[in-house]
């Protein structure tokens, strides 16, 4: 018997985006203010996600952003960073309809990135 996907509630998303904030927060690999944009942005959705929002929605992009961050956190290579960006953007073409929040942080959190260098 296959293993059910936890349901995704607004608390569940908002302790995720919590953590991301908090490995934005501590990545050596950004200057301090990149970190502290990265990271209010980040609050920023997280204090959006309430009851009805589509918190699978939301925490699929939450997720796609987490494993952007730990990318940026332990330096790999940019081929990898290159690949979770995509993924975060394709996760933020296919929720656009269903969580226009979540999408709207995304395509803000990855234009955050360009305008970095990253």
């Amino acid at each position: 018997m296959a293993e059910s996907t936890p349901q995704k509630t607004p608390e569940s998303v908002q302790a995720s985006l919590h953590q991301l904030a908090q490995v934005l927060r501590g990545t050596n690999r950004l200057t301090p203010e990149a970190q502290a944009a990265l990271a209010d942005l980040v609050d920023e959705l997280s204090q959006a996600v309430q009851p009805g929002c589509a918190p699978e929605a939301a925490g699929h992009v939450a997720d796609s952003a987490t494993n952007l961050a730990q990318a940026l956190k332990s330096r790999q290579n940019p081929g990898v960073i290159a690949a979770a960006k995509e993924r975060l953007a394709e996760a933020a073409v296919r929720l656009e309809a269903e969580a226009p929040l979540a999408t709207g942080f995304a395509e803000r959190f990855l234009d955050l990135l360009a305008n970095l260098g990253i």
